[in-house]
This record gives structure tokens, sequence and C-alpha cells, in this order.
């Protein structure tokens, strides 16, 4: 059959670009988000606060325990077209267990808007914490981005035009967004080619002298998962200037229960998290 990315057939890219093809129940997946996130917002004081003008530009904030703190921002997942910041919010308390303050960022879902108007919003969100830092009451320096899947593509897409972060966390990202062309997901993001291309950080990865860099990835998915990462972490590294990247295969982990250790320090990721963040 006749490759439709690199060397992979459309068969094997719907496959290997879709990971809820690979776990019993997405629909529980979800819900156990939904409710993960409202445990976080019954029990920790989260701030609702917009960072622009249309309905779906708004933010949880938790603040920290103390001032000047470090902040962590989570850009969620869900393919550009389903779940919100409210989702985000699961990894809360984790976050303000260790002293960090954390904001989950809510974005439009495609197909009401394009995915060029998800990137615009995730970058003035970060404007929006970053230019704020002192009212916010954290640190300026230590403001971390992190994002979950298709939250991996904005971060990599905020890290195009934000110098100021301190650290860029990708979970499960996807950086050369093309081969989802080749899959249903398109029916609701609408790329054409030239769009994907145009919307995919792969190769522009910026210089950012001053900023750590993450990958990560569930041992348990699919190749494709496993090579944008390392890829990307490879090209950071690579930029004059830039730091090496840190890779983390995520032992037993799925492409979406990986996403829990992100915040929990008794994982290998948890750790390397919690060590550049209070870096």
């Amino acid at each position: 059959m006749t490759p439709v990315y690199r060397d992979l057939t459309a068969e094997q890219v719907l496959s290997e670009y879709q990971p809820a093809l690979h776990v019993p129940s997405l629909a529980a997946i979800i819900e156990q988000y939904r409710a993960d996130g409202e445990h976080a917002r019954n029990h920790r004081e989260h701030r609702r606060v917009p960072y622009g003008p249309h309905p779906d530009e708004w933010l949880w904030f938790v603040p920290a325990p103390r001032s000047d703190a470090p902040l962590l921002i989570f850009l969620h997942g869900g393919y550009w077209r389903r779940l919100s910041a409210d989702d985000g919010c699961l990894l809360s308390i984790g976050a303000n267990d260790q002293g960090w303050a954390f904001a989950s960022v809510n974005y439009s879902l495609c197909p009401s808007r394009p995915l060029g108007d998800l990137v615009d919003q995730c970058r003035r969100a970060v404007d929006h914490l970053a230019g704020n830092a002192l009212a916010f009451g954290i640190d300026p320096l230590r403001i971390h981005v992190s994002g979950h899947s298709a939250g991996g593509h904005l971060a990599a897409m905020v890290s195009l035009t934000d110098p100021r972060p301190a650290s860029y966390v990708m979970v499960s990202g996807v950086f050369d967004i093309t081969p989802i062309v080749h899959t249903p997901i398109n029916d609701d993001v609408r790329l054409s080619l030239a769009d994907a291309e145009r919307l995919s950080p792969m190769t522009r990865v910026p210089q950012r002298p001053h900023a750590q860099c993450l990958t990560t990835w569930g041992a348990l998915e699919t190749a494709e998962f496993r090579r944008q990462s390392l890829e990307w972490a490879q090209r950071w590294g690579s930029v004059t200037g830039n730091r090496a990247a840190q890779s983390i295969e995520a032992a037993g982990r799925n492409h979406f229960d990986v996403i829990y250790d992100l915040v929990n320090p008794s994982t290998e990721l948890g750790r390397a998290v919690t060590a550049i963040i209070n870096d």
C-alpha cells in the first residue's frame, strides 16, 4: 500500500495517531479527568481568570502557599476538539502541594474556531500570566509551560514566540501535525496540508538558551508518539545555545494516564519536573 506519511500507510497512520484505539474506554478516561478536576476545585482554591474577551478565553489559577513562587501552566489535550481547563485541574493539587502556583488554560475547540486561533489563545494566556506575574504572586523568572497531547503541540507553539518561560514540558506531544490530515480527527480540525505544515513546530524549534525542555511519553504508547517526542528533544538540543533536552519514557503508562505522573514526585517524570521547577 502507498505511504501517506513518512513510510506509513493511511491505515498505519490511523492506528499510530489515534491513541483512543489502544485503550479499553476513552469515555471512562474522560469521566475520570472530569471527576478528578471537580474534586480538585472542591478541595483547593481555584480562581477563574479571563485572559481575553472571548467566552472561551479564561483559565483556572491556583495561588501558591507563599508569594514569589514558581508557576506551572498546563495546556490540556483532547486533540484540539474536546476537554477544557476544568479537566486540567486534575493536576492542581499535586502542583500546589509542592508549593507551586498552577494555571489550567481554557481555549476554544475545533471546529468552532480554527487551530491557528487556539494557538493564539494559548500564547495570550501565557502572556497574561507572565505579564501580571507580580499581581498573581508568582516569580516571573520561574514560569513553566506544560502540555499534554494536543496541549504538547500548543506548548511547543508557545515556545516559538515567548522567550520568558523557564521550561517547557511536553507530555505525549505532537510536533509534526501533518499526519493528522490523514485521520478522522481532521473532520473537526479541518486542516489542509499547508495549514498543518504552517502549524507544525517541528521544523522551527526556537533558540531558548535560558529554558529547559523535557519531552515524555508513556511506554504503552505507539511508536510515533515516542518518535515525535525524541525528535523534538533532539532538535531542541541541536539549536545553538540551547541546553540539551531531557526525554523520559514513563513505565507502565499509556497516552492518557501518563499525565498523572507530571506532578507526582514519586515517579521518574515527577522527580524530573520537580527538579526543573525548583531549580
